[in-house]
This record gives structure tokens, sequence and C-alpha cells, in this order.
């Protein structure tokens, strides 16, 4: 049986999100600035005691890998494409390569839970699952140094991006490691002043800075393209609204945002979860919103991409998908 928490620990998680609670209640009859600098706040404080080190290692990892995470990889060969590079055979190789290294992690995963008789998080704890993780991803590097030779010679900084809420670099240091960087004029920003300097520690050069997606420092049509992975499940549904206006706002060609919880139902599923959110969003609704700036969207539903183009019939998350949508 799996230990609670302790009783200080429950006390302190029910008065946030009591806290959190009202705040935002009377933020939302104030309106305008004054909401948004609650939401940035409590985002702020929603991640503000991490560490340096647990902020360096999230999001790349496990499934979450952008070696092997669909989401992350269809983001790169949308760039690829952007710039010009016509590589569908080695898209194809590395798409069916991920997926078939998601459908064994995620077979061995059922093995080991069986044998255990526990969670996936309970594997983790234990020490069991990373061993078996490694042995499954042994070879990760073949297609970063397929696509840093096949983009070898393109013109850098052919194309600008900006990419909100970016961690410590969680995806940039893997457009790096695959030849995408030099090609880029990027510019990535985060709420979290821990992640920021993170970043500028791995990349010096390159233009890392504290913002808000909810107010993008930046005029319109500043980016080819705006980026963001895994954030507006995490916002208030006004927030969510003002960071897709703002995303469009700074895109001249095109907006990808990928999204880890999402389904086919009619509202939002709205969930605070301390001084943050995990909301399950509509992609009806995110539509609407995206309809307002763009004319051209295409959905990709991860687990039935898998399913149909290669026989991945589990995948570990099931309301994934990815927005492409051109302004």
């Amino acid at each position: 049986m799996a230990s609670r928490p302790p009783l200080w620990k429950a006390g302190r998680r029910r008065f946030r999100e009591f806290y959190a609670r009202n705040v935002r209640r009377l933020a939302s009859k104030l309106g305008g600035p004054a909401e948004r600098r609650v939401e940035r706040a409590l985002l702020k404080r929603a991640w503000g005691t991490a560490s340096s080190e647990r902020l360096g290692g999230y999001l790349v990892g496990n499934y979450q890998n952008p070696v092997i995470n669909i989401q992350s990889i269809l983001a790169r060969h949308e760039f690829v494409r952007e710039l010009g590079v016509d590589q569908p055979d080695l898209c194809e190789d590395e798409l069916r390569w991920a997926a078939d290294k998601n459908d064994e992690l995620r077979r061995r995963q059922k093995e080991l839970q069986r044998k255990h008789g526990t969670s996936y998080a309970g594997l983790k704890r234990s020490g069991v699952w990373q061993p078996v993780y490694e042995e499954v991803m042994q070879g990760g590097d073949r297609f970063a140094d397929a696509w840093t030779a096949a983009l070898h010679g393109q013109p850098h900084g052919a194309l600008s991006v900006v990419e909100a809420a970016c961690g410590s670099a969680n995806d940039y240091r893997y457009l790096v490691r695959y030849g995408l960087g030099p090609l880029l004029t990027y510019t990535g920003f985060d709420l979290t002043r821990v992640n920021i300097d993170n970043c500028r520690r791995m990349f010096p050069g390159v233009d890392f800075r504290v913002g808000d997606v909810q107010a993008i420092d930046a005029p319109d049509d500043s980016y080819d393209w705006a980026v963001a992975h895994d954030l507006l499940e995490h916002l208030s549904p006004s927030a969510m609204e003002r960071a897709v206006d703002e995303l469009c706002r700074v895109a001249r060609r095109g907006v990808l945002v990928s999204f880890f919880s999402m389904s086919d139902i009619p509202e939002h599923r709205i969930q605070p979860k301390g001084t943050y959110h995990w909301n399950e969003l509509s992609k009806d609704r995110v539509e609407q919103r995206f309809a307002r700036h763009c004319s051209d969207i295409r959905w990709v539903h991860i687990p039935t991409y898998l399913a149909d183009r290669y026989n991945v019939k589990d995948y570990y998350n099931t309301k994934t998908w990815t927005i492409i949508a051109r302004t």
C-alpha cells in the first residue's frame, strides 16, 4: 500500500489551493493587467523553489525524451521543411524508429509492472525502470548524426523561432544536437529564472530570457514560427486564451503547439492544482481560439497517428495532440 503524505504536507497543499483559488477569483473580477499579474505570480510560485538540477532534467527523459518523443520529432521535421530541406526518407526512418522505441518501452514497462506489482511511478522510484530504459535507448544518437550530416551547409539563421516556456532548453538542446540550432534565429523564454540561468550556462550565445507567454515582449510578426510544448494545459482558461493570441500575434508564418492533455470534449475540464493547473482541454475550444488568427489548422492526434502509420496500439498517453496552425 502506498504511504500517505504527512499531514503537514496535505495541509500545506490544501492551503495553497485555497489561496490560489481565491486570489484567482478576485483577479478575474478585476480583469486586465491585474489578472495577468496574478496568473504570472502564481505560476512563478509553482516552480520557484525547484532546484537547478531538477529543472535541468525535467521533460528530457523516458517517454518525454525529445529523441523519441513523437511531438518533439514532428516539430523538428516541420522546421526542416520550413528551411526548404527535402528529406522525406530520413523523416520516415526516424519516426518509424521512434515509434518502435515507444512501443518497446511500453511493453517492457507493463512486463515490469506485472512482475513487481507496482505503478510506473513505483518502478521509477525503486530504480528498476532506469536500467531497462537505458537498454532500450542504446544507439539513440544515430538520427542526431544523420540529421547533422543532412543539414550541413544550410544557411545559418534562416528561420526565426520563438519558444514559450522553453524550460532549461528542454527541446532546444536537441535542436542543436540534431544540427538545427545554427540554422535558427532562436529566442526562448520562461517565467522561471532558474530555467533561464540553466539555458544560458548551456548556450551562452543564444537569446534566452525571462518572459511571460501572456505578454510576449516582441512586436507583431517578429518571428517566422512560435512554439510551445506542454504549456497551455497549465494555465487558467483566460490565460490560455491570451497565450494563444500572443503566440499567433508574434508569428508571421505559423504556430506549433504540443498538448499532453486534450480530448474531443465539448468544454475544457478545468483542474486547478496548487498554484497552477492540470487541465484537460477541449480540442474544439482550442481550435476556435486559433481560428481567430489562423486560416490553415492541422491537428495530429499522436496515438491515432502512430496506430495508423506504425501499428503502435498502446501509446503511453492517449491525450497527446499537436497543432500546426499557419497564420
